[in-house]
C-alpha cells in the first residue's frame, strides 16, 4: 500500500486556533504524512511554522496586508502540486476554499477531499446560511468531514443533510503540559481572553460585564490577546468607557504562555460560532478556570461548576457574577484549577488527536469508510 500523503490547506495565513491546532497535529505525526499549505500569501502562520522547523507551502499572494483573499493563481498552484506530488488527500479549512476545491475535484482523479469544520455552523449569520446551502447541495463532493465538537457534527447532520457516516469528531489536543506553573492563589487578579477581536467573539458586550466586575473588584485587570479585526472599535469603546487603566489589548501573540501563566480566569465571551477553542484547552493545561457562555462546543470541554462556570448566552450580568465569584472565592477557584488541569491531562492531549486523524485518513485513503457516528445521537 502506498504511504499516505495528505496536504493540509488553510485559506488564510493568519495564526488562529484552527491553524495552530491542526499544524501541531501534523508536526506531531510520523514524518512524511502531512504537508502544510496556505492559499493566502505570507503571514504569521508561515513564520510560526518555520519556527517549528518546517517549511510551509505558500500558494497565494497577499494584496498589501489583506489576508484570506483567494486568487485563482493559488488554486492553480495547488492543483499542480497535488498532481505532481501524488497527494492522496486534501484536507481543507475554509468555506470558500472548500467550494472551489469541489469544482476542481473532477480534475484530480483518486484524490479524496476532507473538509475541516472548526466551528458550529448552526447560527443565523450570513456565513453559516451560505455554508449550509453549499453543504446541503454539494456535500457529495466531500469524502469526509472532521469537526472538533459533537455539536458541530450534529448541525451537519440536522441542518445540512450530511450522512453521519461521513463525519468524524476529533477534539483538539495539547502538545505538552507546561511545567513550573504557579498556584492560582499566587497569581495576580488577571482575567484573560484569547481570541481575535471579532464581532462574534463578543468583546463589546463583554465590556459591560467588565464594568460590573470592576465595581466589586477594582484591582482586577483584563487582558485581550488577539488580532484586531474590528478596526479599533474595541479599543475606542475601552477609552469611551474609561477602562484604559483596567483593560489592555496586547494584539496578536505567537506565544500566549506568559499570559496563561499569570491568569486567574480565562473568559470566553463569544456569542456564536464556537467549536473546540484551542485557548480553552491551553488555559486548562495551566490550571486556569474557564468562564463563558453555555454555547456551542464549550460545554463539551468545560464541565459546569467543575472546570469553570458556564452562564446563559449573552447574559452579561451572569458573566460578571461568575467572574466576581471566582476572583473572590479562592478555594472554589483552586478546586476548579485542579479539575481543569486533570481534565486536560486525561482527555485533550495531542497524541489522541494525532492517532484519531491518522486512523480516519488511512481508512479514507483505502476507500474504506466505517460508520463513525451513531445516527441515533442526532
Amino acid at each position: 500500500m502506498k504511504p499516505l500523503r495528505v496536504l493540509i490547506v488553510f485559506s488564510s495565513s493568519e495564526l488562529g486556533g484552527a491553524e495552530r491546532s491542526l499544524t501541531r497535529m501534523a508536526l506531531a505525526s510520523p514524518p512524511g504524512i502531512y504537508q502544510l499549505a496556505t492559499l493566502d500569501g505570507e503571514g504569521p502562520w508561515c513564520d510560526w511554522v518555520r519556527g517549528q522547523g518546517r517549511q510551509p507551502l505558500v500558494f497565494g499572494r497577499r494584496n498589501e496586508v489583506h489576508h484570506g483573499r483567494l486568487g485563482m493563481g493559488a488554486f492553480v498552484m495547488l492543483f499542480r502540486h497535488v498532481r505532481c506530488e501524488g497527494i492522496q488527500i486534501v484536507y481543507i479549512c475554509g468555506v470558500r476554499a472548500s467550494l472551489w476545491l469541489r469544482l476542481l475535484k473532477p480534475f484530480m482523479p483518486g484524490v479524496r477531499l476532507v473538509h475541516g469544520i472548526r466551528w458550529n455552523p448552526d447560527s443565523n449569520s450570513r456565513l453559516d446560511r451560505f455554508f449550509r446551502v453549499v453543504e446541503r447541495w454539494l456535500n457529495g463532493f466531500v469524502d469526509l468531514y472532521i469537526t472538533n465538537s459533537q455539536i458541530a457534527a450534529a448541525a451537519l447532520v440536522r441542518r445540512c443533510g450530511i450522512s453521519a457516516d461521513k463525519i468524524r469528531v476529533i477534539y483538539n489536543g495539547l502538545e505538552k503540559l507546561p511545567t513550573n506553573v504557579s498556584p492560582l492563589v499566587d497569581r495576580p487578579l488577571n482575567v484573560l481572553t484569547v481570541a481575535n477581536l471579532n464581532p462574534r467573539k463578543g468583546y463589546l458586550e463583554y465590556l459591560v460585564a467588565i464594568e460590573n466586575v470592576l465595581r466589586e473588584i477594582p484591582d482586577a485587570h483584563f487582558i485581550f490577546v488577539g488580532r484586531d479585526d474590528m478596526d479599533g472599535k474595541v479599543q475606542s469603546a475601552i477609552v469611551e468607557r474609561g477602562l484604559c487603566a483596567s483593560v489592555a489589548c496586547v494584539g496578536f501573540q505567537q506565544d500566549v504562555s506568559p499570559w496563561m501563566r499569570s491568569a486567574r480566569i480565562l473568559v470566553v465571551p463569544s456569542l456564536w460560532n464556537e467549536g473546540c477553542p484551542t485557548a480553552v484547552l491551553e488555559a486548562m493545561s495551566y490550571g486556569v478556570p474557564i468562564v463563558g457562555y453555555d454555547l456551542d462546543g464549550l460545554p463539551e470541554l468545560v464541565r459546569h461548576n467543575q472546570d469553570g462556570v458556564l452562564v446563559p448566552i449573552a447574559d452579561a450580568d451572569s458573566l460578571a457574577a461568575a467572574i466576581i465569584k471566582l476572583l473572590k472565592d479562592t478555594e472554589m477557584a483552586s478546586e476548579m484549577s485542579t479539575s481543569s488541569l486533570a481534565r486536560s491531562q486525561d482527555q485533550f492531549l495531542l497524541e489522541s488527536c494525532v492517532t484519531k486523524h491518522q486512523e480516519a485518513l488511512v481508512l479514507l485513503g483505502e476507500a474504506k469508510l466505517p460508520k463513525l457516528i451513531n445516527h441515533e445521537k442526532y
